[in-house]
């Protein structure tokens, strides 16, 4: 009966999942399909939330956007009849998803500095990243101290794959 499976909450994230970095690294708000979105700027692996000073407020305001954010996300992922609509939504950082994001993302900058995660539909043939601010309109810097290089804009607080 492993099909029931499939009806049971998800199980607790590994600890192999979970960030052992030393230190206050920055975090970046970034929806992996996970209940927790909260990650590690460089191994890029969850940031447990008590390793933070979070309230109860910033808690809220992060679950809540990462439950929409992982419902559109769901539904690009699906490659169905909403693929493109999702894909717009994900795209365009003035949508309403986004900038909920981008207010959980100062919402947490409050207590550690934070990004929010740019999405790029990435699995695109010849992808190439962007490399201008959607907000600024300035161009990205690269970091290239995590696992990954990325690029982020420090005025905006985006951070995306380079």
């Amino acid at each position: 009966m492993e099909f029931l499976e499939l009806l049971k909450p998800p199980a607790a994230t590994d600890p192999s999942e979970i960030c052992k970095c030393s230190g206050d690294k920055p975090v970046k708000l970034m929806c992996a399909l996970s209940y927790n979105p909260i990650h590690c700027i460089d191994c890029n692996l969850e940031v447990a939330p008590t390793r933070l000073p979070i309230t109860s407020g910033i808690v809220r305001s992060v679950a809540n956007w990462c439950w929409l954010y992982s419902a559109i996300d769901r539904l690009w992922l699906a490659s169905g009849d909403y693929e493109e609509w999702a894909k717009a939504e994900l795209s365009d950082i003035h949508s309403s998803v986004n900038r909920l994001g981008l207010s959980a993302r100062s919402d947490v900058d409050s207590v550690r500095r934070c990004y929010y995660w740019l999405f790029q539909d990435q699995s695109v043939d010849e992808f190439e990243s962007i490399e201008i601010c959607p907000i600024c309109s300035l161009a990205f810097t690269r970091y290239d101290e995590g696992i990954y290089p990325q690029l982020k804009c420090e005025g905006c607080s985006l951070i995306t794959v380079a």
